[in-house]
């Protein structure tokens, strides 16, 4: 092996760290470094090892298999230098016999870009999170009011209690949604601080918050635990069993358990009411979708949010007897007993 002269100017004038190799009878052969490798990476003799200037397992792997099968390559990773470890962006170049290897160093300002991309989508999930919010303010809450504003009218001028009631009941219903709205704001955050509960405790907690009726809640491997926010979890738990009861009626059957290891990681929840169609299932965690004309539409909304704050995913599907099944997955903190 050589360091690249004028055999390769390209080779040698290259800015960026550059191996050559070729294939030989015995494999892969390091043919020739440029004076950039040698610089960074501080080697000192004939022999050069990309395993050693690679700091990343799976970018080692990565780079063997692009060389080996002759592919293009270009990916980002960590490689250990003569200033410590230090992000690159890795591409190989194949070749009839072989092929070079590019190492081009991604300073402070690739970071900073990086930093300043996820600010972005921040602010834009953000945005879009007050475009639910002002379309609910100004579509929901402007109907209840209208609602009111005519009873309170009518109430004037007959001084019948029925119509007050009917000016409450509207009132009420701008709480309701005034509520949600918020939730809906709150529950957007990442959840940093978390502690060990049940799924029998969270779970019982969130029922004690809803109107059962006859209903029945049943939680099956209760004793398992998990990491969470127990406050916000009951928030979530709540808002399915209310969906629940609002589509299943109030002697729906409501279950909670644990995912079965084929079906990953997680828990579900699950009714025994008339469940919802394929076509409407994308559908359901949408901000202002129901099918209930007195729900605000945003409670499945903020069961999401929640789920997703925990890094968690959801998805809606069909119940054993036909029901509506919410499993949450990717709860890597799960530990069943």
């Amino acid at each position: 092996m050589v360091e690249g002269d004028g055999a390769d100017d390209l080779l040698s004038a290259h800015p960026d760290p550059v191996v050559k190799y070729g294939r030989g009878a015995e494999g892969i052969v390091v043919e020739a470094i440029n004076p950039a490798f040698r610089e960074t990476f501080a080697v000192d003799g004939a022999d050069v090892s990309l395993r050693a200037t690679l700091a990343d397992d799976d970018a080692l792997a990565a780079v063997a298999g692009a060389i080996q099968s002759g592919d293009s390559l270009d990916r980002e990773t960590v490689c250990d230098t003569t200033e410590g470890d230090q992000r690159f962006r890795l591409r190989n170049v194949p070749t009839d016999d072989g092929g070079y290897l590019l190492y081009t160093a991604l300073g402070d300002g690739h970071e900073r870009h990086t930093e300043l991309q996820a600010e972005v989508d921040r602010l834009t999930e953000r945005n879009d999170r007050l475009e639910t919010f002002a379309s609910v303010v100004s579509h929901d809450l402007r109907n209840p009011l209208e609602v009111a504003e005519t009873y309170l009218e009518t109430a004037r001028e007959t001084g019948e209690d029925e119509q007050f009631d009917r000016v409450a009941q509207a009132l009420d219903r701008m709480r309701t949604l005034i509520e949600d709205v918020l939730e809906l704001a709150r529950e957007g955050r990442v959840i940093d601080d978390r502690e060990r509960t049940t799924l029998e405790s969270v779970a019982t907690a969130a029922w004690e918050t809803v109107d059962g009726g006859e209903a029945t809640l049943t939680v099956e491997n209760g004793e398992a635990t998990l990491r969470t926010d127990p406050d916000r979890l009951r928030q979530a738990l709540a808002n399915l069993f209310r969906n629940s009861l609002e589509h299943g009626g109030t002697d729906a059957t409501i279950r909670v358990g644990t995912l079965g290891n084929a079906d990953g990681t997680g828990f579900f929840v699950e009714d025994d009411g008339p469940g919802i169609p394929d076509e409407e299932r994308e559908d359901v965690f949408e901000p202002g979708v129901t099918t209930d004309q007195d729900g605000t539409g945003l409670g499945l909304a903020i069961v999401q949010r929640v789920v997703e704050a925990h890094g968690w995913t959801v998805a809606v599907s069909e119940g054993d007897t036909g029901g509506a099944r919410f499993e949450v997955r990717d709860v890597e903190s799960l530990q069943p007993l």
